[in-house]
């Protein structure tokens, strides 16, 4: 009777810990203006497309931390949306064939702050604000973390590189 109970506490707890997005600020109304600007501010980071000559594809938002203005509540809240493994997020999608003479532009829906974007599991050295096709060959995974003033977003999308 007890393993029942422990396995069913178990269940019950993994499916509550493994949500994708969890509401983890909530301030009281506020009556500044900086409230009152940031009404129109999406729940989410903006979008990034990935430009490969002349050819758009949207990235995959994975993981971000955001607020925004919550026009139920009238007050400012905030969202962690936690990370997903990049098998669950993209699978074995194969991204666009590129080579070092290949043009490649990061679009976003609106401009960061700043933006970093790195080879998934290389060395944290090998950041920059290019897509380096590098050393690497073959399908390799690309990671941008992007900040604005509303937060952090990070998406990922893949290159097939010759």
């Amino acid at each position: 009777m007890k393993a029942k109970l422990l396995l069913w506490m178990l269940v019950i707890f993994v499916t509550v810990g493994c949500s994708s997005e969890k509401e983890v600020i909530r301030h009281e109304e506020s009556n500044s203006t900086s409230a009152e600007n940031r009404k129109d501010i999406s729940q989410k980071p903006p979008s990034l497309k990935v430009n490969v000559n002349g050819e758009e594809f949207f990235a995959a938002t994975n993981g971000y931390s955001w607020s925004y203005f919550d026009e139920k509540e009238k007050s400012m809240a905030g969202i962690e949306a936690e990370v997903v493994p990049v098998s669950d997020l993209i699978g074995n999608r194969i991204g666009p064939a590129v080579n070092s003479d290949t043009s490649i532009e990061l679009k976003f829906e609106e401009e960061p702050i700043s933006y970093e974007v790195y080879v998934l599991g290389s060395p944290p050295h090998n950041r920059g604000t290019d897509v380096d096709v590098g050393k690497q060959t073959g399908r390799t995974i690309y990671e941008v973390k992007a900040t604005w003033e509303q937060g952090t977003g990070y998406y990922i999308f893949p290159l097939t590189i010759e």
